[in-house]
């Protein structure tokens, strides 16, 4: 336990926060990947000094436990309010799968440091003790030392390797998710508000709640392949046939899925909540899947050599396909585009690129310059750049034209580091030629939670109840 203490005094846990938050996690992941790699790291060093694999584990293990888990455990149970405002209730089941899924992990690093000290150890002190030992007690007659029965070693070691097993199912099946979103992402419900319906229509009655579906399309920009993309219809749909409805279309940030809104932001929940309590239109949100073929980390855009276009994959495939198997209003007035990190920077720039098609967006935590292989480098492809770099294509007629057509959202985090100053940059430019920006400002950083906040802050803004509000 002293172990991973020692490696926290010694400023280890600050270089890897910073070295995490340089790569774009947020707080809350920060520290569970400060305290497992403490956990790794502290369980070698007791290895190697110890030689004692067993005291190792436990010992490490305990650290995470005492100085991790049971403060998260506590902090848990006291739910904040939904993004929508709404209170929140502890959702048990889910709870108890993200303790067992973190027990786990912290089982599996402090086995493996335990493991990898003490074979560690077993190269260089043991030969060094050894040879202290013979120095020591040459010429002297060397007693035995007491053993443990022989069968209680094979059952410790069976044991061991039981925990071992369960803690690989475990972290196999639910690690993926608590690192990526977090581990509170998921814990939370609405409470209880009452019965499960609206109101009643000339239809039929109105469910109190929209339902959430998944779909395919054929993206012919992308050479024909089959897309995936995650859909909300409002509570009205199913009942109100003759009804049309407003969409909004919300891409992932990198590494991300269509699901990652709906999962992650839990969007759905936010516009049932909106909904009922009269702050918004009912509006079809759907998430798309920006994962390219050819470059996985698509940037929403078009590539310079032409091989991914995924830009025309949304505005000439998905848009069409849901406009045409869903009971959409077309009017860029009533069509929005937002998303997160990479999707906050393929929102805007799609957006900008077509105001005959979204007449809104929204951008949190989002950038506003091209980078990355799908803008290509070198004093060849600068031109293409610039014009998929929204902070400076709104500087051009075109751009500047585009942007008097569209109403911004633009969320930041205070945390958020240069997310946050891009944001703002971003805001101060589109208010400087005279656009319709809104600023949405809060405490938080580059995470799901907060990201799943300004949804809730974002669409009665972006889809008011009463049009011009």
């Amino acid at each position: 336990m002293l172990a991973p203490l020692l490696l926290r005094q010694l400023g280890l846990a600050a270089q890897i926060d910073s070295g995490a938050a340089a790569l774009g996690f947020d707080e809350e992941r920060i520290a569970l990947i400060d305290h497992l790699l403490l956990t790794l790291l502290g369980s070698a060093i007791a290895g190697v000094l110890l030689q004692r694999r067993s005291a190792a584990w436990i010992g490490s293990l305990s650290y995470f436990v005492w100085r991790y888990l049971e403060p998260f455990i506590q902090q848990a149970q006291h739910p904040g309010l939904s993004p929508a405002g709404q209170p929140q209730v502890l959702i048990p089941s889910a709870f108890v799968n993200v303790v067992l899924t973190l027990l786990g992990l912290a089982v599996l690093c402090a086995g493996i440091g335990a493991a990898a000290g003490t074979a560690c150890g077993e190269l260089w002190i043991v030969p060094i003790m050894a040879l202290m030992r013979h120095f020591l007690l040459a010429g002297r007659h060397q007693t035995s030392y007491r053993r443990s029965p022989a069968v209680l070693m094979p059952i410790l070691s069976l044991l061991a390797g039981l925990l071992v097993l369960g803690s690989l199912v475990v972290s196999a099946r639910s690690a993926g998710p608590v690192l990526m979103y977090g581990p509170t992402t998921n814990l939370y419900q609405p409470a209880p508000s009452g019965p499960g319906r609206l109101a009643a229509s000339t239809s039929g009655t109105i469910p109190s709640r929209g339902i959430v579906q998944q779909g395919s399309y054929i993206s012919r920009a992308l050479g024909g392949i089959r897309r995936t993309y995650w859909i909300y219809l409002p509570p009205s749909y199913p009942v109100e046939k003759s009804k049309r409805y407003p969409t909004l279309y919300l891409l992932h940030g990198s590494p991300g899925t269509p699901a990652d809104w709906f999962i992650a932001a839990h969007a759905n929940m936010t516009a049932d909540a909106l909904i009922a309590a009269g702050k918004m239109r009912e509006t079809i949100i759907v998430g798309a899947d920006g994962n390219g073929p050819v470059y996985r980390f698509s940037e929403w855009a078009n590539s310079f050599d032409g091989r991914q276009r995924m830009e025309d994959a949304i505005v000439q495939d998905l848009v069409p396909f849901i406009d045409s198997h869903y009971r959409t209003l077309t009017d860029p007035a009533d069509r929005a585009i937002g998303g997160n990190s990479m999707g906050g920077f393929g929102a805007m720039n799609i957006a900008l690129h077509h105001p005959d098609v979204f007449g809104a967006v929204l951008s949190v935590g989002g950038y506003f310059q091209a980078g990355g292989p799908v803008f290509g480098s070198g004093p060849a492809s600068a031109a293409y750049r610039r014009f998929n770099s929204p902070a400076l294509y709104v500087q051009t007629p075109s751009g500047e034209r585009a942007a008097h057509m569209i109403t911004f959202v633009i969320g930041v985090g205070t945390e958020d580091g240069h997310y946050y100053f891009e944001g703002l940059h971003m805001y101060q430019e589109l208010v400087g030629i005279g656009a319709r920006a809104i600023l949405l400002k809060g405490i938080g950083g580059h995470s799901w939670p907060f990201w799943a906040r300004q949804l809730g802050e974002a669409l009665p803004i972006l889809e008011p109840l009463v049009p011009g509000l």
